[in-house]
């Protein structure tokens, strides 16, 4: 495989593994929750998904945020009521994403600027002369 084809499969990985990586649900801890609430990295706004202990699924945006529960379109649902809580992270993440590919971009253009490099010189006592 030639360094140009490398260069280009490595970039498209990495873009897919950052932008994966971006759009996932992070559980929270029901217990935690309970214990201290409101929970940490929900807030008005948040997009959720949450088991509750009778086996439904539900997925919405938070309206209000209690120290008992969360508010949303399916009303209010109790902490003591929820099996499992996910929280999505996307929008915490959102100014940092294009950050993350500028840098990833720059990396792999050194990468492949010092790998195409014919020959390397250092010289550290001039005068330096050609080989």
């Amino acid at each position: 495989m030639n360094k140009t084809a490398f260069t280009r499969n490595y970039l498209l990985a990495l873009m897919v593994f950052n932008l994966t990586a971006c759009a996932s649900m992070q559980t929270v801890d029901v217990g935690n929750a309970m214990r201290y609430p409101p929970p940490v990295g929900i807030d008005i706004g948040s997009l959720v998904e949450i088991k509750s202990l009778d086996g439904r699924r539900l997925k919405f945006r938070v309206t209000n945020v209690t120290n008992l529960g969360l508010d949303g379109k399916y009303g209010f649902i109790a902490y003591q009521d929820m099996a499992q809580l996910k929280v999505d992270t996307s929008l915490r993440n959102k100014g940092k994403t294009a950050e993350y590919i500028l840098g990833a971009l720059g990396f792999i253009a050194l990468i492949a600027l010092i790998g195409s490099a014919d020959t390397v010189h250092v010289c550290s006592h001039p005068p330096c002369g050609e080989r």
